[in-house]
C-alpha cells in the first residue's frame, strides 16, 4: 500500500485569490490588534482623561478652568514658550546644516568620532549636562575667565541664571537631534547631480541653491519639527540656568499641579499647549511641505 504526497503546486491549487487575500485581512487584523491596543490604552484613555479633567471633571462640566488661562499672565507665558522654541529651533538649523553638510561629505577620522560624539552626547542626562553650564557659564566660569582674558571683557558677564543661559542650554542639549536628522538625509543625496550642474556651467552657490538644499530640505524639515516639539515641551533646562527669569508654559503646568493642586487647570493648559503645537506643525506643513517626508511627495 502506498502513500501518495500531495506536492507544493497541487496543496496551492486549491486556494483561490478570495482564499488568500481573505487570509491575508486576517493576519493583518491580529497583527494591527496588540499596537492598537497599545495606543489606546497608553494615548488615547489619558488624554481622554486629561480631557475630562480639563472641563471639571468629578466636580461636573466647567469652563473656569479654560477661563482663568485668558489671563494675560498665562497668554505670556505661552508666547514667551513658542519665541523660546522657534529661536532655539532656527538656531539649531543654523549650526547643524553646516555641521552635518560636513559629516556626510568629508570622509575622515575627524568626521567619524564627531558622529561618535554626537551619538554618546545623547546618551548623556540632560540634568547633568543642564548643570555643567552653570559651572561653564557663572560668573567664575571658564567662558567668563577666557573672555577677560583675551580682553573681550572687562569683567564677568551675566551668562547664567537668565533667558541668555537657558538659550545656550536648549541649543547645546538639542543640537545633536538636528545635526543626526540632517546627516543621513545628506549621505543619501547622489554626489554625481551637483557634479552634473557643475560641469554644465552652473556655479557651486548655484548647484547648491538649485539642486542640493531642496534635496536636503525633507531631513530640514523633519529636524526642525523634532526640535521644537521638543524645545516647546522643555523643563528642566529653563527651571535650572533661567534661575526664574525664563519662566515657560510647562513649568506652569507644574506649579499648577504640586503648589496651586489644581488639576483641571494643569489639564487646561496641557491640553491647549497640545492644540497649539499641533496648530503650529500644521501650519508649518503647508509651509514646508512635510508631506514629502511620509512619501506622498513622491
Amino acid at each position: 500500500m502506498s502513500t501518495t504526497i500531495p506536492n507544493r503546486n497541487t496543496l496551492l491549487a486549491g486556494f483561490s485569490s478570495a482564499d488568500w487575500e481573505s487570509q491575508r485581512r486576517r493576519v493583518t487584523a491580529v497583527l494591527l490588534i496588540l499596537p492598537v491596543v497599545m495606543m489606546t490604552l497608553l494615548f488615547l484613555v489619558p488624554l481622554g482623561y486629561l480631557l475630562w479633567l480639563s472641563f471639571g471633571g468629578p466636580a461636573g462640566f466647567s469652563l473656569n478652568a479654560y477661563k482663568q488661562l485668558s489671563a494675560p499672565f498665562y497668554i505670556n507665558l505661552a508666547l514667551f514658550t513658542l519665541q523660546l522654541a522657534f529661536l532655539v529651533t532656527i538656531a539649531c538649523a543654523v549650526i547643524a546644516y553646516p555641521l552635518a553638510y560636513m559629516l556626510a561629505n568629508i570622509e575622515n577620522t575627524l568626521s567619524r568620532l564627531v558622529v561618535l560624539g554626537l551619538v554618546i552626547s545623547l546618551w548623556l542626562s540632560v540634568l547633568a549636562r543642564t548643570y555643567s553650564w552653570i559651572i561653564i557659564l557663572q560668573r567664575n566660569g571658564v567662558v567668563n575667565n577666557m573672555l577677560q582674558w583675551m580682553g573681550i571683557t572687562d569683567g564677568p558677564l551675566s551668562l547664567v541664571y537668565n533667558q541668555t543661559g537657558v538659550y545656550i542650554g536648549m541649543i547645546h542639549i538639542l543640537l545633536p537631534y538636528m545635526v543626526m536628522t540632517l546627516y543621513p538625509t545628506m549621505r543619501a543625496i547622489d554626489g554625481s547631480l551637483v557634479r552634473s550642474a557643475l560641469s554644465l556651467g552652473a556655479t557651486p552657490w548655484t548647484a547648491f541653491r538649485r539642486i542640493y538644499f531642496p534635496l536636503s530640505m525633507s531631513g530640514l524639515v523633519s529636524g526642525s519639527i523634532l526640535v521644537f516639539t521638543m524645545a516647546i515641551g522643555f523643563f528642566v533646562t529653563p527651571a535650572i540656568l533661567g534661575g526664574g527669569s525664563a519662566n515657560t508654559i510647562v513649568m506652569a503646568i507644574q506649579n499648577q499641579v504640586q503648589v496651586l493642586v489644581d488639576l483641571p487647570l494643569a489639564a487646561a493648559t496641557s491640553i491647549i499647549l497640545l492644540l497649539v503645537s499641533m496648530l503650529i506643525l500644521v501650519v508649518y506643513e503647508k509651509i514646508a511641505g512635510v508631506e514629502k517626508i511620509f512619501g506622498e511627495g513622491r
